[in-house]
């Protein structure tokens, strides 16, 4: 899809407010928002305990439905914004525009310390992985990798990300 006005791109996808890329203010907003929500709200708290057993949270009196109905209805409003920004930023729509944006969330995710069994993560610890993962692919451009071997590459990292975090969580329940 094409031709999208020209306002639209110029704002939101290349535009600056007090010399900062509004995607990057908008990045920010998300953030910190996230960060009050999940640290210092009641149901960010319900949240990771959902996410750590659903059972356990919902014998503890924790509207699991609610909870998880709310954490979807979050995911789609930050993966919508996401889309926009994505679509001014190329200045066109196209179905599979963020296609490897998974692998590269997922990773940053459980490269960050998040559990892939739930219930352990900080928002502020999620960000520092992003960043990671933009130095590799950034470094892997400069590099002049190509992009399968990039997208091979960090499903390498995503996939040692993934057996600590097995390792991790056998440490911690005290089992081989």
């Amino acid at each position: 899809m094409s031709g999208l006005p020209f306002a639209f791109a110029d704002v939101f996808g290349f535009g600056r407010l007090w010399g900062v890329p509004v995607p990057v203010i908008v990045a920010m907003i998300c953030i910190a928002v996230m960060w009050v929500f999940m640290s210092r709200t009641s149901l960010g708290t319900q949240v990771y305990a959902v996410g750590g057993n659903i059972k356990a949270a919902h014998l503890s009196a924790i509207n699991t439905k609610r909870t998880l109905m709310m954490t979807y209805v979050g995911c789609a409003l930050i993966a919508a914004l996401t889309g926009l920004l994505l679509t001014a930023r190329v200045e066109s729509g196209e179905a599979n525009l963020g296609g490897s944006l998974t692998l590269e969330s997922i990773a940053a995710c459980v490269i960050a310390g998040v559990s892939l069994r739930g219930g352990i993560g900080r928002v502020e610890n999620v960000v520092l992985g992003g960043f990671f993962i933009v130095l590799v692919q950034n470094g892997m451009n400069l590099a002049q990798v190509s992009s399968y071997m990039q997208m091979v590459l960090l499903g390498a990292l995503l996939i040692l990300a993934v057996i600590f975090d097995q390792l991790r969580y056998r440490m911690i329940m005290g089992t081989n």
